[in-house]
């Protein structure tokens, strides 16, 4: 059977769609890119570890709705004005349906200092290994993650809570970060689901 030959123009055009095809795909944001940038509050894109200069990085996730989030406030503060020198601390919002406007309220309502980032693609939140908010994740000098979960024990269950804590596992992961000890045995929190994780 005899194929029709093409013609030096049909194969110019097919090269030329190949080459705008390759220059589109160049274009688009590469995983490695996307793995770890989120967005400040005012949507200029991040990568917390570039922002550190070498430090310990610690990421703290919540939500503006989750009542264990919200009564860890004080404490995610606290640790963060000890620590604030040597470790870069942020806040994080995974959720998707957390506007700027209502992340910067949250703050105000509880008192925040933090810089916070929204991360409604889950980068930080694949590169954390979180599942629930609150819970911490706490990664060394180099970048490597050394710890992540609960920020203590003081939650038992949803809803039942010890009268306080008796293990610190945030505080325990930030100085094994700066002192290249042992961190701690990675605990699951105790909070609200994060939602639409793979």
């Amino acid at each position: 059977m005899h194929r029709p030959r093409l013609t030096s123009q049909q194969l110019l055009s097919i090269f030329l769609s190949l080459i705008v095809a390759a220059l589109i795909l160049l274009k688009l944001p590469s995983s490695s890119t996307a793995q770890k940038t989120a967005l400040r509050l005012d949507g200029t894109p991040t990568d917390p570890f570039l922002a550190a200069s070498g430090k310990p990085v610690v990421l703290v996730f919540v939500r503006t709705d989750c009542p264990i989030s919200n009564r860890y406030a004080p404490l995610i503060q606290r640790i963060s004005s000890q620590y604030g020198a040597k470790v870069d601390f942020w806040l994080v919002y995974p959720s998707r349906m957390a506007s700027a406007e209502k992340i910067r309220q949250h703050e105000r309502d509880y008192g925040y200092k933090l810089p916070a980032l929204r991360d409604p693609q889950h980068a930080l939140v694949t590169q954390a290994q979180v599942r629930v908010t609150p819970e911490a994740a706490v990664f060394d000098a180099n970048h490597r993650l050394l710890y992540h979960g609960r920020i203590d024990d003081l939650y038992v269950d949803f809803g039942r809570a010890r009268p306080a804590a008796t293990t610190h596992e945030l505080d325990d992961a930030i100085q094994a970060a700066l002192s290249g000890k042992t961190p701690p045995r990675n605990m699951p929190g105790v909070g609200c689901f994060i939602a639409d994780l793979e």
